[in-house]
This record gives C-alpha cells, sequence and structure tokens, in this order.
C-alpha cells in the first residue's frame, strides 16, 4: 500500500506541475491585460466625475456666497428714508434725525438694533453683525438677540477698504468686553466697507461673522470623507474648511497648492508624488468681486485605483479557484477521497430533504473530514437560529397584543362611563349622570394626546369637570368662584397646567371646617399683553418658612432633587412646561391670603406676542 502510495505521489506531482503551467500562464496574463484597461478606464471617469463635481460645487458656493454679500447690500435699502440704516450712519446717529422725540439716541439706537436683526434674521447661519460707526469710533455688536455698544481708542480700529472674505478663525467680540456664555463658533467673516454715495468718504463697516455648517454641507458630497482629503482655501493659503477639521482656520503652505493656485487654467487635475501624499489633485477657482477661493481635492492612488486593484484581487482569486479545482480534480482519482465525498453528499442530501437532525459521521482528518466538521457546526448554528427566531416571533406577537390592549383600554372605560351615564339618564337620576359626564369630560381631555398646546376655555373646562367630582365629594362644603376676563380664553396654554394647581389645595390646604371652604380662579390680560391666572383659596396655607422656601426652589434654574416634597414638584413642573412653551420670564410665585390661605399667580408676559409669533 505505501508502496502504491509512493508512486502515485510521484505522478501527482509531475500532472500537478503540467496543469499549474498550463493554467497558470493564461490566468496571469488575462488579469495584467484586464488591470491595465481598468485602470486607464476608471482614471479616466475620476478625472471626468472629479471636474464635474468641483464645478458644480464652485457654483453651489458662489450662489451661496452671493446671497450672503446681498444680504449685506442692505445697509444701502431706502437711502433717502429717514427710518433707514443708511440715513442713521450718513447723519451719524444725530438728534436731527428725530428732531421732535426726546429720547433721539435711545429711540436711534433701538432702530439701529432692528436693522442689523432684520439683516441676523436673513440667514440662519449668520453668527455675529457688528456694524462699525467711524464717525462716533463706535461698535454696535449683534449676537444671540442683543446688541452691545462699545467704543475704542482713537486710531485703534483700521476699516476695510474694500469688501472681501476673512478666512475660517473663531468668533471674538470685536474688543468689546462681552463675556461669551458659550465656546466660540468657527466662522468666517464677510467685510463690508459702507461709503457716503457718491463719494469715496467711509461712513462704517459691516462686518457679518458666518458659520461654517452649510458651506460643510454644501461640499461633503464632493469627497470621500473616508479616503480623500478636501480643502476650500482662499488665495493667500488661508483654509475656510477642510476635511481634517484641525485645518480649518489656518494657513496652508503645501507646494501641491502653490502648484494649483498657479496653475495656467482655473480649473483642471494633475499628478503629484511626495512623500505626504502620492496621488492625483482635482483644483477649481472659485472667484467673485469680493473673494478668491480654490476648491481642492487630494486623491490618493489607493483610493482612485481601489476598483482595478479589487478587479485586479478578483481575478486572481478566480484563476487560484480554476487551479484548486484542477488540482482537486486530479486528488479525486484517489479512492480515500472519493469515498468520504460520496457519504458526505449523500448526508447532504438527507438534510436537503428536511432532516435536520442527521447525524455525520466522517471523522476522517483530511479536508472531508473537516468539511464533515464544519457541516455539523453549521447545522447546530441553524438549529439555533431557527429555534431563536421561533422565540422572537412569540416575544413580537406578545408585545403587539400588549400594545393593542394599552390602547383599547383606556377607550373601553370612557366608552362604558358613556353606558353608566346612559342607563343614570335613562332613570331620571341626573346627579350621577352629570357626575359620570364630568368624569368622561376628564378623561378625555387626558386622553387626547394630539393637542400640545390648548386653549385656556379647554383647560377650563377641564378643571370644571374636576371641581364638579370634588364638590359633590365635600357637598355644601366647598364654594368654586371662576372670575375669567374673557379676552384670555382663547389664549393657547400647555395641557393640563391648571389642574395641578387647583389639586394641590385639595391635597395640602383642604381643611373640613363649619366654614365653607372657598376656591377662586381668577384670570386677566393687561394692557402690555400680560397674562396672569391666580388660582387662591381659603385653606390652612403653608408656613412662612415653607412659603419662602418653595419660592426659593421656584427660582432655582436647575431640576429639583428626587427627595423634594410632591407640591414642591408639582408647581416646577407646571412652571418648566409654561417657560417652554412661552420665554423664560413667565413666572410662579406663592403668597399668604389674611387671615389664611394661599394664593399661586402664573404670570406670562408678552403673551400674545407669542401667540402671533407661533401663527
Amino acid at each position: 500500500m505505501s508502496t502504491t502510495l509512493f508512486k502515485n505521489t510521484t505522478i501527482r506531482k509531475k500532472m500537478m506541475l503540467l496543469f499549474l503551467i498550463a493554467t497558470i500562464l493564461p490566468i496571469a496574463a488575462s488579469i495584467a491585460i484586464s488591470y491595465h484597461e481598468t485602470k486607464t478606464s476608471i482614471t479616466k471617469e475620476a478625472i471626468s466625475k472629479n471636474n464635474r463635481l468641483l464645478s458644480l460645487g464652485g457654483a453651489n458656493i458662489i450662489n451661496y456666497m452671493n446671497n450672503i454679500n446681498q444680504k449685506s447690500l442692505a445697509v444701502y435699502n431706502s437711502m433717502n428714508v429717514p427710518r433707514s440704516l443708511y440715513y442713521i450712519l450718513e447723519h451719524n446717529m444725530e438728534n436731527e434725525v428725530f428732531p421732535n422725540q426726546i429720547s433721539d439716541v435711545i429711540q436711534n439706537r433701538n432702530l439701529l438694533k432692528d436693522h442689523l436683526y432684520n439683516m441676523y434674521q436673513s440667514v440662519q447661519e449668520f453668527y455675529k453683525i457688528r456694524l462699525y460707526v467711524a464717525g462716533q469710533n463706535t461698535s454696535y455688536l449683534l449676537w444671540n438677540d442683543d446688541i452691545k455698544v462699545g467704543k475704542h481708542e482713537n486710531g485703534s480700529i483700521a476699516m476695510a477698504t474694500k469688501t472681501y472674505i476673512e478666512p475660517t478663525h473663531l468668533s471674538h467680540n470685536y474688543g468689546l468686553s462681552i463675556k461669551s456664555p458659550v465656546k466660540e463658533e468657527q466662522v468666517f467673516t464677510l467685510h463690508r466697507p459702507i461709503f457716503l454715495a457718491p463719494s469715496d468718504v467711509q461712513l462704517a463697516e459691516l462686518t457679518i461673522d458666518v458659520k461654517t455648517e452649510v458651506l460643510n454641507d454644501l461640499n461633503r458630497q464632493l469627497y470621500d470623507a473616508g479616503h480623500e482629503s478636501f480643502y476650500l482655501v482662499d488665495a493667500d493659503g488661508g483654509v475656510i474648511l477642510s476635511s481634517d477639521a484641525d485645518m480649518a482656520g489656518k494657513r496652508l503652505d503645501a507646494e501641491w497648492f502653490k502648484a494649483a493656485r498657479n496653475a495656467a487654467n482655473p480649473a483642471g487635475h494633475f499628478d503629484w508624488d511626495s512623500q505626504s501624499f502620492t496621488g492625483m489633485i482635482f483644483y477649481q477657482q472659485v472667484k467673485t468681486n469680493y473673494m478668491n477661493w480654490y476648491l481642492i481635492k487630494q486623491t490618493p492612488n489607493s483610493h482612485l485605483y481601489k476598483a482595478a486593484n479589487e478587479t485586479a484581487l478578483i481575478n486572481t482569486w478566480v484563476g487560484a479557484a480554476f487551479l484548486a479545482i484542477a488540482v482537486f480534480a486530479l486528488l479525486l482519482i484517489l479512492y480515500r477521497f472519493t469515498k468520504p465525498l460520496m457519504t458526505l453528499i449523500g448526508y447532504v442530501n438527507k438534510i436537503d430533504s428536511g432532516n435536520l437532525n442527521v447525524q455525520i459521521d466522517i471523522w476522517t482528518n483530511d479536508e472531508i473530514g473537516l468539511l464533515a466538521k464544519r457541516f455539523r457546526s453549521m447545522m447546530q448554528t441553524i438549529n439555533n437560529l431557527i429555534l431563536k427566531e421561533y422565540r422572537l416571533e412569540l416575544a413580537n406577537k406578545t408585545i403587539q397584543l400588549k400594545a393593542l390592549q394599552a390602547q383599547v383600554n383606556p377607550h373601553f372605560l370612557y366608552n362604558a362611563l358613556q353606558s353608566v351615564g346612559t342607563v343614570a339618564l335613562q332613570h331620571g337620576n341626573m346627579k350621577v349622570y352629570q357626575l359620570v359626564t364630568s368624569l368622561g369630560k376628564m378623561m378625555r381631555y387626558q386622553m387626547d394626546m394630539a393637542d400640545v398646546g390648548v386653549a385656556l376655555s379647554r383647560e377650563l373646562e377641564y378643571v370644571q369637570a374636576y371641581l364638579d367630582l370634588q364638590k359633590e365629594r365635600f357637598d355644601t362644603a366647598l364654594d368654586i368662584i371662576l372670575i375669567v376676563d374673557e379676552r384670555t380664553r382663547g389664549i393657547l396654554l400647555p395641557k393640563m397646567i391648571l389642574q395641578p394647581l387647583v389639586e394641590n389645595f385639595f391635597k395640602h390646604g383642604f381643611s373640613p371646617s363649619e366654614q365653607p371652604a372657598k376656591l377662586v380662579v381668577a384670570s386677566s390680560l393687561s394692557e402690555d399683553g400680560a397674562l396672569t391666572i391666580i388660582v387662591s383659596d381659603n385653606g390652612k396655607g403653608i408656613s412662612a418658612a415653607r412659603m419662602a422656601e418653595l419660592n426659593r426652589l421656584l427660582a432655582m434654574e436647575d431640576e429639583l432633587e428626587e427627595h423634594e416634597e410632591g407640591l414642591a414638584i408639582g408647581l416646577r413642573n407646571v412652571l418648566s412646561r409654561l417657560r417652554l412653551y412661552f420665554r423664560q420670564d413667565a413666572s410662579l410665585s406663592l403668597q399668604h391670603l389674611h387671615p389664611h390661605g394661599l394664593s399661586v399667580t402664573l404670570h406670562i408676559p408678552h403673551v400674545l406676542e407669542e401667540a402671533n409669533e407661533a401663527v
């Protein structure tokens, strides 16, 4: 047996050598030719694609920057109108602009703020707007809806003589002593001199800081962030933005940038080979009368020819596979490989017929034995996956059923209440019908999750239903008074604002006695558009120390600790939702009533302005 195997081994080697020579040579030649043709085709396609992309990117940048430039020209709108921004600058904000008013300077400053704020709101990415008035040697800085004013030392400000774009940098306050509550943003800046038309006398300089978010979004599709480098650079090498975030705001002095800047054509490409980069560089000049930028994209050869390399690798693997098949065909003539293979095929046929628990009884140490071992492992994995999938399906069904139950139960209870109310009405029991109706109104109001803000009238209806139930509970011991300004009924408020305040009376302030308890809910609207809601009672009230503690907690900006009492948490929750819905200046306060009792006051300034903005 051993002699036979030795002789077969010698013949096998000779046959394999001949077969490898006949197979490897044509496969290697095919791979080499295919790689060359693929590389040439990919290079041409990459050049055409990148030139189109950069051209489109340049057009998008010009459109975006022209929009920003156009917004800055709003200074010259309505030049001869006394309330225009140009007219204010031309007259240096002197009193003769509004000679019939007393507080001229203050009103002019407010008017100046309005003009700058309109410009600030015109583009979402505007971060700060600064107007330096030469005649006053003063800067007006608009930021976060507020304007700051500061004078400069004589000769400390050099104004721009023409419109230009300052490359990306950290925003600052232009020499004004302002504390910044947040980290400064990366911005690029448009500087525009404002001249006294039609002369060259410079009245002011308008400076607009623009966040780089939109520029990043416009250029993100121009490059592959994982493999290519991208730069937007001005002619002096100042980096506006880059795929490398650390490069933004720095100066680019690389030789390949100088080559792109000094190229004869405004757009094109060239090969580059250095220690830091080897590949192809694409560039596109983006030029207007106020900026001269360059879009530059670095594509390394490893990425540029990735498809060609992958094709060559696939061809290599295909060639190797054919070669393995050829070798395997030679080995198949040996009986020791043929018999286990046929046995394994028999087991596979049983598995194909649906018997996943078949025992594969092949334990040899060769390739067939390893294949049988893999099959056993695979069948175990398949069985585990089937069991896992079955359990997941059961879990999904259970979750879906619970979700349906969660939807059905509240509606079932509400429908049941309606049925009870109908029966009470049929039997002439109006009291029960009214109570069930009040409870049904409360449930319907609570289950309606579509509306976040509701009219005060709906909130009062809900509170009235709640008070009807409480009044029935305490009978004549409870006197409820509603004093509602009709102008306030349509004002939108966050849902469930009044009920916690009313409920606190029954939880903390109500004390049964011979004298009837009194609960008053009142609303009013002042001339300046401030809404005031007062919930007061003649209950037992709270101590002076507790009153001071609650008002202190309501004045805090951070959240309450978990151990705080329910009264404080409920009041703080009401105040937090009011401030989320309106402005931060909404307030909630507590006061003593004499001889005893408690008053809770909600005050919301400018509520009509908020309603107009919402519309």
